[in-house]
């Protein structure tokens, strides 16, 4: 009798023992997968939170004849730790606000490709309306390219695009007059871009805006 009830309580003891291992891999399972999930939303609010663009340099500006800014020149680059944007119209908006008004959807021209080095007065002469405000995405490239083959229109790590923004007559921008341009990619926070005009505007020459 006696070792039938040692056999019997060491059956319940390894039933228990059974039972308990299940439930400790359960719960080891469940916290695995919360830590993945919780791992995987940090990462996604912090691209969404983050720009996927960083500008690239000094911002620019050209002014015409009658000493007003009438282009903008903004150089972009793919921020670290961030995937390619695509820069198509459809993919990415630029919305400009100066003194006389906000203008959304600027970019409805086609991503252009621009061999170094960068010509800016040919630049402006291309995209320049007499009638609205136009934007422009210009892919450099290291090598000359031919006008007629189209550029990549997907920004990627490494590579350097220039966002031309020209402003019609009427809405040229005088000294101490400042404007604010946001890009906004489909993913991530918009790039906000704010500038003040100098008080000098030389005539027929390309300026750092600080």
């Amino acid at each position: 009798k006696k070792a039938i009830v040692g056999i019997e309580a060491a059956i319940v003891l390894i039933a228990f023992v059974i039972v308990a291992a299940a439930l400790a891999f359960v719960v080891l399972n469940m916290g695995m997968f919360t830590t993945q999930k919780s791992k995987e939303v940090m990462n996604q609010a912090l691209n969404e939170a983050s720009s996927a663009l960083e500008v690239d340099g000094s911002v620019m500006a050209y002014v015409n004849d009658n000493g007003k800014v009438a282009a903008i020149y903004i150089p972009l680059k793919i921020s670290p730790g961030q995937q390619a944007v695509d820069l198509s119209p459809d993919k990415v908006d630029v919305v400009v606000r100066l003194p006389s008004g906000t203008f959304l959807k600027v970019n409805n021209l086609v991503t252009k490709p621009a061999s170094t080095p960068v010509d800016l007065t040919q630049l402006y002469q291309e995209t320049a309306s007499d009638s609205s405000v136009n934007a422009t995405f210009y892919m450099i490239q290291s090598l000359q390219t031919d006008e007629n083959v189209p550029a990549f229109k997907v920004l990627e790590i490494g590579e350097k695009a220039l966002l031309v923004i020209c402003l019609p007559t009427n809405l040229a921008l005088g000294p101490y007059q400042s404007f604010t341009v946001e890009i906004r990619p489909l993913a991530g926070a918009p790039l906000t871009v704010e500038r003040m005009i100098p008080p000098t505007l030389p005539t027929g020459e390309v300026i750092n805006l600080v």
